[in-house]
């Protein structure tokens, strides 16, 4: 399965509420799509993140962050090395 960044900016920063919140909304479309989140990382000064999946592709991942209503910078498909 193919493996997908989502990149997000956050201005004012993010608060963990926030995060909390994202997620409860963002897990059950995910479910649903079969996506699976392998991790997410915030930077310190809680600007800037990204998490990573594995989805079909990357239109499923957007489309599972548009039912969610969490909005995203940019979804992009990597490559491990």
């Amino acid at each position: 399965m193919p493996y997908l960044i989502v990149e997000y900016d956050f201005n004012p920063p993010a608060t963990d509420q926030e995060l909390a919140r994202m997620s409860a909304s963002l897990s059950p479309c995910l479910e649903v799509r079969n996506v699976k989140r392998i991790r997410s990382v915030i930077s310190e000064d809680r600007r800037r993140g990204f998490c990573e999946f594995e989805a079909a592709d990357t239109e499923t991942l957007r489309e599972a962050y548009r039912s969610a209503r969490v909005s995203f910078h940019s979804v992009w498909a990597a490559t491990h090395f």
